[in-house]
């Protein structure tokens, strides 16, 4: 196991601290470490993460030679292997966000050139295939591509530049067609999360969440539901499993976890409020937040995971933590890009901008060994498969 190749060790502890005014409790266990894996040293360039099975996909965006996907075979998450990095062409291509479904790898480039997302065989995984490139002149790609999700066979594209969301019909992977643009009522759009028949679209420039109906997203043009005001620089969403709480992270300097009660779109509900003074951590801006089933996970950049227990959504409870980035807030964008825990409580795969791939183990804080629906296998389409 390699600890971080510019640190003396990764800094391990569980806070502590109590939710000033949203819940209080006291967590005496530690989130433990497995496993860590960082092939690149002394680059800051690794992005989000995606597990599926017995492996963990990461991409990065650093110099060449860095640059791709990087996949490692985690069967033993003591000691991640790095089973093959995915270039997309000579001297790599920068790769932020990766998704897997139905051993498809959908890979986004958001690296100014006209293609957008790359389609891979993932059946070996230690030997990925290019099926299908998205480009703007070909595809009706969106030419920088910094978020992607699917579900139900659709792919969502986000560039966070423009208010386009763009979708394919990814039911043949290698061969992918435009269906149609949505055009939002927003400014730009930075990630979407997709499930249910619902697409949650965050508008990093008007602080809102747009929710559409994509039932018949093949169809027809899907019909705007409602707007959700989650806040400045509204990052990124998560939608919980019974598709009635949002919860939204601001990717801002103070930035805060929101949290909204959306079983009526047209009427969204504030909920509660979650930032770095009331966890009592140094950091200045969550990143991305996941749910599994009552567990909210959030990459919180320079304080690393978060954990909290969201069954009453109004009094949200810290559980605990572990701080990715040992050293002080720096007041940027350093530390805990991505977390992905569908993988189970045992094996939460976390992507450091510097330290690489971590795993660790969530199970004595959360006391339980709880999973979402039929995610454990870590594939987008057993969550399709079961959303409501």
């Amino acid at each position: 196991m390699r600890l971080h190749p510019t640190r003396s060790s990764l800094r391990r502890r569980a806070w502590i601290a109590a939710l000033v005014g949203l819940g209080a409790t006291v967590c005496q266990a530690e989130i433990s470490l497995v496993g860590q894996i960082n092939p690149f040293p002394n680059q800051e360039f690794y992005a989000d993460v995606w597990g599926a099975g017995d492996f963990a996909y990461v991409g990065s965006w650093g110099p060449s030679g860095a640059r791709g996907v990087l996949i490692y075979d985690i069967s033993d998450p003591a000691n991640p292997v790095l089973a093959a990095t995915y270039n997309g062409g000579a001297g790599g291509r920068p790769y932020q966000d990766v998704k897997v479904a139905g051993g498809i790898g959908y890979f986004g480039l958001d690296d100014g050139s006209t293609d957008g997302t790359d389609v891979v065989d993932l059946s070996d995984p230690a030997n990925p295939v290019l099926l299908a490139r998205l480009t703007e002149s070909d595809d009706n790609s969106l030419p920088d591509v910094h978020n992607v999700f699917v579900d139900a066979g659709f792919l969502y594209q986000a560039d966070s530049g423009t208010a386009t969301v763009a979708v394919f019909d990814v039911s043949t992977p290698a061969a992918p067609s435009f269906v149609r643009d949505i055009a939002t009522p927003g400014g730009a759009i930075h990630d979407i999360t997709a499930k249910g028949g619902r697409l949650f679209a965050s508008d990093i420039s008007n602080g809102a969440t747009y929710i559409y109906d994509v039932t018949h997203v093949g169809t027809a043009a899907p019909p705007l539901l409602g707007t959700v005001p989650s806040g400045p620089s509204s990052h990124s969403s998560w939608i919980s499993d019974d598709g009635t709480i949002l919860v939204n992270a601001e990717e801002r300097g103070g930035g805060a976890v929101s949290l909204w009660d959306v079983s009526d779109p047209a009427n969204p509900v504030f909920l509660s409020s979650i930032d770095a003074t009331l966890l009592g951590i140094d950091a200045s801006s969550p990143h991305n937040p996941i749910l599994v089933g009552n567990l909210l996970y959030i990459s919180w950049y320079e304080a690393g995971l978060q954990l909290l227990d969201i069954t009453d959504p109004s009094n949200p409870v810290h559980l605990g933590g572990f701080d990715t980035f040992p050293g002080a807030n720096q007041g940027g964008f350093d530390g805990d890009w991505g977390v992905y825990p569908f993988l189970g409580p045992d094996r939460v795969l976390l992507s450091d901008l510097e330290g690489g791939l971590i795993i660790v183990d969530v199970t004595s804080v959360t006391g339980s060994t709880i999973f979402a629906d039929d995610f454990e296998s870590g594939d987008l389409g057993a969550w399709s498969a079961v959303a409501p």
